[in-house]
This record gives structure tokens, C-alpha cells and sequence, in this order.
């Protein structure tokens, strides 16, 4: 049986990036956003069963583009395009994937109910697999329904659901807090990392927390070849998430643009075939990301 850990976690990561948006000040109609990431760890030392597995690399690269709508006074639209890529270096007999890629559409609708309430949709179509095979079993669509509670201009609370037909739990309850407990600093659970962040000045924002990369993806054929008869992972869904611990800093170089850079440890690496019973675990390395984001 799955951890909490290990479903509360990688809940949060992607549930929660629909609280961020809810929570911030209103966009101006037409206004764009769009950022880029790259980020690379060490070799990571793979167990089965307590028992060695082999060694696994992961360079990660994300580019993602944001635009909203007003709809009515109390209802805004939102769309845009997710791409994010994982590319795996690792010996031929570990069964990881040599890819796994995310190429989604983005459509939601956020609606104030009042000062305090507001309630926000978003759902995610798009193909999430290995690059194997056809895309018809790779076609995902993640939905997620939140209430944003705004206690006050310091505390907001989020209560939700997050749905993920690719997911061994497919349809997962969450709570999120967002806290801005003194002058420049921030509490926040899931948006779409927990932690705390310091305002340091008016262009350099520190953040030292917790946060998910992965998903859940179709692997349309085994990635150790045909020579392998037994326990194969052909036409399967892979879990694979990172638990990442590590200090990031956003450096706001003008008004349109912001760098990104965040370093520190995977705690925590699996690679779950849960429905053939196959676990990789992984984790105790390095990891070194860099982004770039800009509003236009």
C-alpha cells in the first residue's frame, strides 16, 4: 500500500498550482505568462525489493504558456499549453523509460463567489507517455476542482479535489494554507511546493521548502527490449515522482522578467509500475534547477 507520503506529495505539487492563480492579484485581460526550466540531477543508486537495480540520471526540461480572459465582472477563463520532458540516463537492463513527456492543453475558469470565496476548475488534455507507440493510450486528461477560502489579505485556505485517470488513486481530497505571517515572509502548502519564503529586497525573493517533480505516464512498450520474457511493463502506467528538498531564489531582473535557480537534495525517488507490482527506489542526490519566467 502506497505511503501517505506519497500521495499527499505529489497531490499537492500538481493540485495546487490552481491556488497560486487564485490567489494572486488579477491579471489584466489579454495578459500572458510563460516560463522555461531546466533542471538535471545526479546518478541516483535505483533498489528493487532492498536489492540494487541499477543507476539512473534525470535531466528535466518544462516550458509552459499562460493567458486569462474576463469573462464576466466575477468569472475569468484561463488557457495555455503545459510541455515538460524527462530524459533518463541509465543502463539498458533498468526498466526506466529513456523518455517520458507531458504535451497538454490548459483550460479553466476561476469564479468569485463573494469577497472571501472563490472556486476554480482546470483540467489538463493532452498526451502523457513514454513516446512510444501511438498516442491514443497516452491520452490523459487531470482535472481539478478547488475552494479558495480568503480569510483575510494574509491567510488563505484551499480545499479540493485533484482527478488522475493515470493515477493508482484516482481521484485524491487536499487542503492547502497560504500565510503571510510577517513583513516579508510567506507560508504555503502546495502552491505547488511547501515552504517558507523570505523577501530579501525588492528583487530577490528566498525560498527554502518542498516540492514534487513527476507524474504519471503510459508506457506503451518495456524499455529493457524484447529480450526480457518476464514481469514485462508493455502498455502500463509508470508513477514516477520526486520528493526535492532545496533553497530557490527568484531574482526579478525587470518588471516582464524573473530568473529562477534552486538547489539541493532528492530525498526520496521512485519509479512504481503499480499495476505489475514493480517498485525503483531511489533518492539521497543532487539536483540543480534553473528557470526563467516572464509576464507580457
Amino acid at each position: 500500500m502506497p505511503s501517505p507520503l506519497r500521495l499527499v506529495l505529489p497531490t499537492l505539487s500538481l493540485g495546487l498550482a490552481a491556488f497560486a492563480s487564485a490567489w494572486a492579484q488579477p491579471q489584466p485581460s489579454g495578459a500572458h505568462t510563460a516560463t522555461a526550466q531546466f533542471s538535471i540531477s545526479a546518478d541516483s543508486d535505483l533498489t528493487r525489493g532492498g536489492a540494487p537495480a541499477g543507476e539512473v540520471g534525470v535531466s528535466a526540461f518544462a516550458a509552459t504558456w499562460r493567458s486569462s480572459a474576463a469573462l464576466t465582472a466575477t468569472t475569468r477563463l484561463s488557457y495555455g499549453l503545459n510541455w515538460e520532458r524527462f530524459d533518463f540516463d541509465r543502463a539498458a537492463v533498468v526498466v526506466v523509460p529513456d523518455t517520458l513527456q507531458e504535451l497538454s492543453v490548459v483550460l479553466g475558469a476561476t469564479h468569485r463567489l463573494n469577497t472571501q470565496w472563490m472556486l476554480t476548475g482546470t483540467i489538463r488534455p493532452g498526451v502523457y507517455g513514454d513516446t512510444e507507440g501511438g498516442g491514443g493510450d497516452a491520452f490523459n486528461a487531470p482535472l481539478l476542482l478547488l475552494a479558495t477560502w480568503v480569510r483575510s489579505p494574509e491567510l488563505a485556505w484551499a480545499f479540493g479535489l485533484r482527478a488522475d485517470w493515470f493515477s493508482e488513486r484516482a481521484v485524491i481530497p487536499f487542503i492547502g494554507v497560504n500565510w503571510k505571517f510577517a513583513p516579508g515572509w510567506e507560508f504555503s502548502l502546495g502552491m505547488p511546493r511547501a515552504g517558507v519564503s523570505y523577501q530579501a529586497g525588492d528583487a530577490l525573493k528566498l525560498t527554502l521548502g518542498a516540492s514534487v517533480q513527476g507524474g504519471n505516464y503510459h508506457v506503451a512498450e518495456d524499455p529493457r527490449g524484447p529480450a526480457i520474457s518476464s514481469l514485462r511493463v508493455d502498455d502500463t502506467t509508470l508513477d514516477y515522482h520526486e520528493i526535492r528538498v532545496g533553497l530557490a531564489a527568484d531574482w526579478k531582473l525587470n518588471e516582464s522578467l524573473t530568473l529562477s535557480a534552486e538547489a539541493g537534495v532528492i530525498t526520496d525517488q521512485k519509479f512504481d509500475y503499480f499495476d505489475r507490482g514493480i517498485t525503483l527506489d531511489g533518492g539521497g542526490i543532487g539536483f540543480f534547477t534553473l528557470g526563467l519566467n516572464g509576464r507580457f
